[in-house]
């Protein structure tokens, strides 16, 4: 099943993937919490490394969406991350945190999100959860084709 769970900006969606991840006991892939100084770092979920992935400002090897500012390096590693946890295949969820501006522009998780979702057949052993702002929602299904899937909110992660 694919599970798309919704929010607003700044609602608690990365918080809750936090406390909901220690539930299972195969889930794989990236979420992107805030750190200490309020920049958001790269979390592999399966490895619980953390990688710099914010920046203050605009820097030559930087993408920029509105005010935030990401390395593309670290985005090279997420997607990285993300396809080869799907291809091994040994998990219970994948999880994608998050799907917006970026990846409709082709930039972003986009190369793994459209191998992941372009190649995942739905079954009741792998699942993939993906993080999507609600006004982005739509615009997401309807990029990557996905037909069927759940919404879900942050107090009701499966």
């Amino acid at each position: 099943m694919i599970y798309i769970l919704a929010g607003d900006v700044r609602s608690g969606k990365t918080s809750a993937l936090q406390e909901w991840v220690d539930t299972w006991d195969t889930v794989k892939g990236i979420i992107c919490p805030d750190g200490h100084d309020n920049l958001r770092y790269l979390y592999n979920i399966e490895t619980q490394e953390k990688h710099s992935f914010q920046r203050l400002k605009e820097e030559d090897n930087t993408v920029s969406v509105g005010k935030f500012h990401f390395l593309e390096d670290t985005f090279k590693l997420a997607n990285y991350i993300l396809i080869r946890s799907f291809e091994e295949g040994n998990f219970d969820f994948l999880v994608l945190d998050e799907l917006g501006k970026l990846e409709l522009e082709g930039k972003g998780l986009h190369q793994a999100a459209n191998y992941i979702i372009g190649n995942y057949q739905s079954n009741d052993n792998q699942n993939l959860l993906l993080v999507v702002r609600t006004n982005l929602v739509k615009d997401i299904i309807a990029h990557y084709g996905i037909r069927s899937f759940q919404i879900v909110a942050s107090e009701t992660l499966p």
